[in-house]
């Protein structure tokens, strides 16, 4: 059940965010074996003016600042390795699809707790399974 939000200003040139988020789906399903039925992954577009950086308001996606903003939601029970892994696996990734460095994505990770997490008309409880 990993949740992946993701925030950017807008690129210079159209890029495609449907295939770049179906790749990232689909890596994260192969490499960290998950269902693609578990994986939910959003986009939104962060307005002119409305993010500033080091001091600087800019329109546009940079390369080396502003970075690209990701919030990983993802079970408690994941080890930090599995952690460290899923999130260098969205930063590689994101960065191979879409004109960002690596180096400008910003990746942050909140911990979901079992009966904390409504899903499928239910709140679910992992410790019971």
């Amino acid at each position: 059940m990993p949740l992946i939000a993701i925030k950017a200003l807008p690129f210079e040139t159209g890029v495609e965010i449907e295939d770049a988020l179906k790749s990232l789906s689909e890596q994260i399903s192969l490499q960290c074996k998950i269902k693609l039925e578990h994986i939910m992954i959003t986009w939104e577009w962060i307005k002119n003016d409305h993010y500033i950086h080091n001091g600087e308001v800019v329109d546009k996606q940079q390369q080396l600042t502003h970075p690209l903003l990701v919030e990983l939601t993802a079970p408690n029970y994941y080890s930090q390795q599995n952690i460290m892994f899923l999130m260098e696996l969205i930063a590689k990734d994101i960065s191979s699809t879409l004109p960002i460095n690596k180096d400008n994505v910003f990746i942050s990770y909140t911990p979901a707790y079992s009966d904390g997490v409504y899903d499928h008309g239910s709140v679910i409880n992992w410790d019971d399974s």
